[in-house]
Formats: C-alpha cells, sequence, structure tokens
C-alpha cells in the first residue's frame, strides 16, 4: 500500500467553510480488554469507519478502524489505537459529522477518484505493481511502454522467434523510467544478439514493475481537490433544478446545484495537478 494517500480528515480541511462539520453523537456499551483494540458485545447498528470513540479507558482521538457486522446486535469493532484500560458493559460515545461523513468522503476517494486517477495516468499510486505485457515490435530502438514510472525492467524477450538465436535481456536496455520508455543501448551482430525491438505483433513480452511507494505531493493534493469536489457534489446535486414556477429546488443554486463554481475551480485544480502524469502514450 502506497504512503501519502490523502486521510478524510485532510480531504475535510479543504472543505473548511462549506458549513459541513456539524457533528452527532451515538451512544452504546460494550466490552473490551485493556491495551487491546478489540470492542465486543456491542450494538454496532449505525456506527461506521472513522466515527470518534470516547469512553473511560478510551484513548483520547481514537476511531472506529473496522466493524464486523454479521449480528449488528451483538458486533464487534476495532479502534485504529489500543484502549488504555479494560470495560465491561461501559459506556461509549461515538461521534461522527451528520452532513458528510468522513467514511463517505473515504468511500469517494477509494472506489471513484483513485481508480479515476489511475486509469487516467496510467500510473500506480497505490504501491508498486507488476506487469507481464505484450507490445508490437516498433522496428526501431525505442519502446513507450503502457504504464509509468518504469521502477525495474524485469524481463523481456520475443514470443515469435527462436530464443537462442534472437535475444533481448535487461542489461542491454536503458530505460528512462519516468517517461516509460526502453531503449536498446547497441546494435549487436544481426545473427546472435540483437537489442532491438523487431517490427511484429505483439511479439516482444515485457515484465517490468512500476509505480510510486509514497504519493508525490502534487498527486496528494490533486486526489484532495477532487474528492472535495464530488463531496459538495454529493449535497449540491440535491440542491439544484429549480424552476421559475417555484416549485422544486430552489433555482437560485441554478441547474447543477449548490456550489458549481466552487466545484468546477476544485476539477479544474485537481487536473492542472495532474497534467504532468497524464500520457496518452503506449504501443
Amino acid at each position: 500500500m502506497t504512503l501519502g494517500v490523502p486521510a478524510p480528515n485532510a480531504i475535510r480541511d479543504r472543505l473548511e467553510g462549506y458549513g459541513l462539520d456539524l457533528t452527532a453523537t451515538i451512544s452504546r456499551v460494550g466490552t473490551w480488554t485493556g491495551g487491546l483494540a478489540v470492542i465486543t458485545g456491542i450494538n454496532s447498528l449505525n456506527l461506521q469507519p472513522f466515527m470518534f470513540c470516547t469512553g473511560s479507558g478510551i484513548a483520547p482521538g481514537s476511531r472506529i478502524l473496522s466493524i464486523t457486522t454479521s449480528d449488528p446486535t451483538n458486533g464487534v469493532i476495532v479502534l485504529d489505537t489500543n484502549t488504555l484500560s479494560g470495560g465491561a458493559g461501559t459506556a461509549l460515545t461515538f461521534t461522527y459529522y451528520s452532513v458528510i461523513s468522513d467514511n463517505l468522503l473515504a468511500s469517494l476517494r477509494d472506489n471513484f477518484i483513485m481508480p479515476w486517477v489511475t486509469a487516467k495516468t496510467r500510473q500506480s499510486f497505490a504501491g508498486i505493481q507488476q506487469a507481464t505485457e505484450y507490445y508490437d515490435g516498433t522496428g526501431s530502438s525505442l519502446m513507450i511502454l503502457r504504464r509509468r514510472p518504469i521502477v525495474q525492467l524485469i524481463n523481456i524477450h520475443y514470443t515469435n522467434v527462436d530464443s537462442n538465436l534472437y535475444y533481448l535481456t535487461p542489461s542491454a536496455i536503458q530505460v528512462i523510467a519516468d517517461e516509460g520508455i526502453l531503449k536498446a543501448k547497441a546494435n549487436f551482430n544481426e545473427n546472435t544478439y540483437i537489442p532491438i525491438f523487431y517490427k511484429g505483433t505483439r511479439n516482444v513480452c515485457i515484465v517490468y514493475t512500476y509505480g510510486y511507494s509514497t504519493m508525490p505531493t502534487d498527486v496528494q493534493e490533486a486526489v484532495t481537490c477532487l474528492v472535495a469536489e464530488q463531496a459538495l457534489a454529493h449535497i449540491g446535486s440535491k440542491t439544484g433544478g429549480g424552476d421559475l414556477s417555484g416549485q422544486g429546488y430552489s433555482r437560485s443554486f441554478g441547474q447543477s446545484g449548490k456550489w458549481t463554481h466552487e466545484r468546477r475551480q476544485l476539477a479544474r485544480e485537481g487536473l492542472a495537478l495532474l497534467r504532468p502524469y497524464i500520457t496518452g502514450a503506449g504501443s
């Protein structure tokens, strides 16, 4: 898993001033052992990850990390911090953002924005990944891979010729990592050793790793902007579509709903930050 993925609180910081920080509470009782993060025997109905948890023996700032929901009336939750002391049937208070939850922000990030960013840039910001891909030989000493940045070229070989006579080796290939380019260093005797990409259809198999172990700062900010835009859209979509007759939602927000201009600005900022990482190149 990559480091640096924007947390919900970082996204919420970007949403400061939109009136989305109203909170509400849920009261429950549970049982736990001091020094552990697991709470049992709790009614987990309406509880969600990222909710703050307070109570006697609970470390300050603790949040719900995960929930077992097979039986919500006798559920199990895991906190992100170990408890300080034990409790048996002890009162707990869970605090959450009532307009738009941190759980929803995380869902927008993981299920919508991050897959979109990955597809748009053809890069992995979720840790180092390995790919095995087939390319059409270019007939030149250059090959542009589909994903970047390249971390390591593991294997490269032809698929349609005798590997004893015509072969490629990673040591004969110069890797231009950030641009996702492979460049053969030299042309050798054609009868024995040819570090050049023969023309053909899917005749070159390449195994390589690519991506980032830590998300770049500008990509973090881009993801933050794009998730914030989607969060505002989630609320704004419920306020648009008014008409002159006064029926339906308020027409003062226009057809696109509340925060239309702010949402567009956030989207523009996010795309501008991503632009250096977007490439349409691929063999």
